[in-house]
């Protein structure tokens, strides 16, 4: 029975240090970062665990690979959207047992950009997905309709 104890801590401990070594940052990934908020459904505030607070603690992340509707604007139906994708962001992200931010680099307005992943999917996909963005590669904007479906938007992508 000792020898089973002994053999079950062990264990234990084996998969404590095997969870925290995956949550260990590199130069390009930030592994277990704390949801804060988010402005929008594209930019996010994380604090990211064993970084220096100055850098780690509530850091704005811009989603990589998508721009989504903005929140403040004029535009009616685009308003509409952007609160409703910020809502349906917040939902995924308070609930996700685990976030990651990978590909960490910085955008052209020197702002960090990441692909961030929600329980190992990929938060632009989702988004790309059901209408809620469209693919933006840092350049120009394109102009988007913002007042049709959801499932109009998603089939343009």
């Amino acid at each position: 029975m000792k020898y089973i104890i002994t053999t079950l801590i062990i264990a234990l401990l084996q998969l404590s240090s095997l969870a925290e070594q995956s949550c260990t940052h590199d130069a390009k990934n930030f592994r277990c970062v704390k949801y804060v908020k988010n402005y929008d459904a594209d930019t996010v505030t994380f604090d990211i665990p064993n970084v220096h607070p100055l850098i780690g603690n509530r850091i704005n992340v811009r989603v990589s690979g998508v721009d989504t509707p903005e929140v403040r604007t004029k535009n009616a139906c685009e308003k509409s959207k952007g609160r409703d994708a910020k809502k349906i962001v917040a939902n995924l992200l308070k609930h996700a047992k685990r976030i990651d931010l990978e590909n960490v680099k910085r955008g052209k307005y020197f702002r960090v950009v990441a692909d961030v992943k929600i329980d190992g999917q990929s938060l632009s996909y989702y988004l790309l997905k059901n209408g809620l963005a469209y693919a933006y590669d840092g350049g120009t904007k394109k102009k988007i309709d913002w007042c049709k479906t959801n499932r109009e938007i998603a089939s343009e992508n």
